[in-house]
């Protein structure tokens, strides 16, 4: 069976002489010689980012839990906690297929609702607004399953046009809690109005899945999936819900990065 390396020697000789002259006639556009989304001296090891998207809160509780109990005698459903988030990242490339990304992201959601089985003395809906707030910092390692792009001789990196990932990471989030209105005291059926509020620090674990898109021999885009786990003590008005808070959901996301 004949050798393939006479072949691919000149070939490589042959690219180590153009790709001088190629840079100096695009005048270092970076626009690929392939057509693809570009090219570089050296593969980048550092990408920075935004993303936003919508998180689909879990929101599960046991029979006394708080959310079991907002969307019993409220006109909440659980889905009125999902929220929209926006978030960025900074992701360090490691030895081999390996990414450490670093990231912060901020959620935040309102819905009004009113008592389900109680009105007040002129038969008028007794109202309030319910907000949950969350921000959450996260350290993560990702996992390309495809290569990051492809070296042409010594002169060229050109990034790959699509990257898939996965990664697993942990972190800290804080939430915010409130519920603004009017509320019935069950004890003697009174009406009060009242500002109610809990916020608290809880350790949280993450799953995540996705692909990135080149636009550019620096720019490209992603669309991401995470699943988060969380779970926080509740406090200050809300510390008799020994259950605590279920923080815990699926993220999605679309980003734009800019290789460094």
């Amino acid at each position: 069976m004949t050798s393939p390396m006479p072949k691919i020697i000149p070939g490589l000789l042959a690219a180590a002489l153009v790709v001088p002259v190629t840079l100096v006639a695009q005048g270092l556009s970076g626009r690929a010689p392939t057509g693809g989304p570009g090219f570089l001296f050296d593969m980048p090891r550092v990408h920075v980012g935004v993303r936003g998207g919508f998180n689909l809160r879990r929101a599960s509780a046991g029979p006394d839990g708080l959310f079991t109990f907002v969307t019993r005698e409220l006109t909440l459903g659980r889905r009125d906690f999902d929220a929209f988030g926006i978030g960025a990242d900074l992701g360090v490339v490691l030895a081999g297929p390996f990414d450490l990304v670093f990231g912060a992201g901020h959620s935040v959601n309102g819905a009004s609702s009113e008592f389900r089985d109680w009105v007040d003395e002129n038969e008028r809906s007794i109202t309030q607004r319910t907000t949950l707030a969350t921000t959450a910092f996260t350290v993560a390692a990702r996992w390309n399953l495809t290569s990051r792009g492809r070296r042409i001789g010594r002169f060229v990196w050109i990034p790959a046009r699509v990257l898939p990932y996965v990664g697993i990471g942990a972190g800290a989030m804080k939430y915010s809690l409130a519920q603004d209105g009017y509320f019935v005291d069950f004890s003697d059926l009174s009406i009060f109005r009242a500002r109610l509020g809990s916020r608290a620090w809880t350790a949280m674990a993450l799953a995540m899945a996705g692909t990135d898109y080149s636009l550019g021999k620096r720019l490209f885009a992603s669309a991401e999936a995470r699943v988060l786990w969380a779970n926080a003590d509740l406090r200050g008005d809300f510390v008799s819900f020994d259950d605590g808070i279920d923080l815990s959901g699926v993220q999605f996301s679309l980003g734009l990065h800019v290789r460094i």
